[in-house]
């Protein structure tokens, strides 16, 4: 495959990812999501500088940890929230990355930067899927899984875990991520 075919189908998955983020936010946003610091967003957006949208892409990762507190009622609505969330947050962070790709007043470097954290965006978030998809499959009820730079949290719907299902999660994860235990949080929440 030319080099040519292979970034055009990088940058249609890049797209098809961000309408799929984005149609899911539109379709299943509710009044009760957070917020993540919007006129912080909007400012740095309209008169910030390139290096400090860059910025602003890395903090939003850290933003999405804070979950709703109203969806810890239910345990559905939790993982539905959550996923909500995280997707707003990364759709976020895809628009800014594209911004700085596309920006005339770039320079090569923040462009170059900026494509290596988009791609490295869309590889976390097919790992996340991957990883419920395979906790799901192993007979637990709901998993969330949210990949940072060099650790993953796993937040699982149980009734208690067991060491024998920690051992099962943590191999599904470092398989899927090439990361030690070490560096898997496992985090219950109880039915």
């Amino acid at each position: 495959m030319s080099i040519i075919l292979k970034k055009k189908f990088v940058w249609f998955l890049v797209l098809m990812l961000w309408v799929g983020m984005l149609s899911a936010i539109i379709i299943y946003n509710t009044d009760n999501t957070v917020p993540v610091n919007n006129s912080d967003i909007k400012k740095v957006k309209e008169e910030g500088s390139l290096e400090q949208k860059m910025k602003l892409v890395d903090q939003k990762v850290v933003s999405v940890a804070k979950v709703n507190e109203k969806a810890e009622e239910d345990q559905k609505n939790f993982f539905v929230e959550y996923r909500l969330e995280r997707d707003k947050i990364r759709s976020e962070q895809v628009n800014l990355l594209r911004e700085m790709i596309n920006n005339p007043n770039s320079n090569q470097d923040l462009k170059s930067r900026a494509q290596n954290r988009l791609l490295n965006l869309t590889k976390d978030l097919e790992k996340e899927m991957e990883i419920e998809s395979l906790i799901r499959a192993r007979g637990y009820k709901d998993a969330i899984a949210y990949i940072h730079q060099n650790s993953v949290d796993i937040i699982i719907a149980t009734k208690g875990l067991e060491k024998k299902d920690v051992a099962k999660i943590g191999d599904i994860v470092a398989k899927t991520t090439d990361l030690g235990l070490e560096d898997i949080t496992i985090i219950e929440k109880k039915d």
